[in-house]
């Protein structure tokens, strides 16, 4: 008898996350933003971290942004990952929040998964794909502008 495939591990949605899943499952980038003092927030959280005003607005993005930083991921990985590397995660800075950034895998795009030790340029433009991964679940993902 064969071993079950294995799976990426899913998000665990909360009270401050899951509006950004909800949205994510849709395939529509929601950051948070202060209606008080105007600030984007990322990590989710109930209140503002800047003026402490409660329930900041989730608002919705493009996705477009510049790479901020990069790496290749090698083995060890998880399982679940063992035949995809090398592929690459980049750090995002969103164009309409710039004090956003955000992790997401490289890809194609289609949404496939940019297997490649090649360096990414920092500055480099980015547009949001969304990537459907091995578990079932959508993510955001970027490649490089064209």
């Amino acid at each position: 008898m064969s071993e079950p495939a294995a799976l990426p591990p899913k998000p665990v949605p909360d009270r401050d996350t899951q509006p950004f899943w909800d949205a994510a499952a849709e395939r529509r980038l929601l950051v948070q933003r202060c209606e008080s003092c105007g600030d984007w927030i990322w990590q989710p959280r109930p209140i503002c971290p800047r003026c402490h005003e409660p329930e900041p607005a989730w608002t919705e993005v493009s996705g477009a942004g510049t790479v901020a930083s990069w790496t290749v991921l090698h083995p060890p990985v998880l399982p679940a990952w063992q035949d995809a590397v090398p592929f690459v995660l980049v750090l995002v800075e969103l164009d309409e929040a710039p004090t956003v950034r955000m992790v997401g895998q490289l890809v194609d795009a289609e949404g496939r998964r940019v297997q490649t030790d090649r360096a990414v340029d920092f500055g480099a433009p980015v547009s949001l794909t969304w990537r459907t991964d091995e578990a079932g679940q959508i993510l955001p993902a970027w490649s490089l502008a064209s």
